[in-house]
């Protein structure tokens, strides 16, 4: 066990700490809790602007995309405090081939990938 706090330990190492909506719903343990909506809130958005996302590119389910999307960030989160490594390269491969399976080849060829 390390002997600095796990926040100041995760920013040292510069890992991705857990999202604190998640930490607080764990430590909560009561989904009746009054603070309980707000992470419900806070996941419920975030999985709605993926979604409105992945609509805007074309997505032929872009809900179903965005639930994905925001599934595997979590999932991800935990996944790098709990094994002390980063999980998001993983994540983003994984997120690659959802979206390449979400949203159709036309388009994807609609979409202006010009930057500048």
């Amino acid at each position: 066990m390390h002997g600095e706090p796990g926040a100041a330990r995760v920013e040292r190492e510069g890992l991705t700490p857990l999202c604190p909506y998640i930490a607080a719903s764990v430590e909560l343990h009561d989904p009746e809790h009054p603070a309980s909506p707000y992470a419900r809130d806070y996941k419920s958005t975030i999985a709605a602007r993926l979604a409105d996302t992945a609509r805007e590119a074309g997505a032929t389910d872009p809900e179903q995309l965005g639930e994905q999307l925001a599934l595997l960030l979590d999932g991800a989160a935990a996944r790098t405090r709990v094994l002390n490594t980063e999980s998001f390269p993983t994540a983003a491969a994984i997120a690659a081939v959802l979206i390449d399976n979400a949203i159709p080849t036309t388009a994807r060829e609609g979409v202006n990938t010009t930057v500048g």
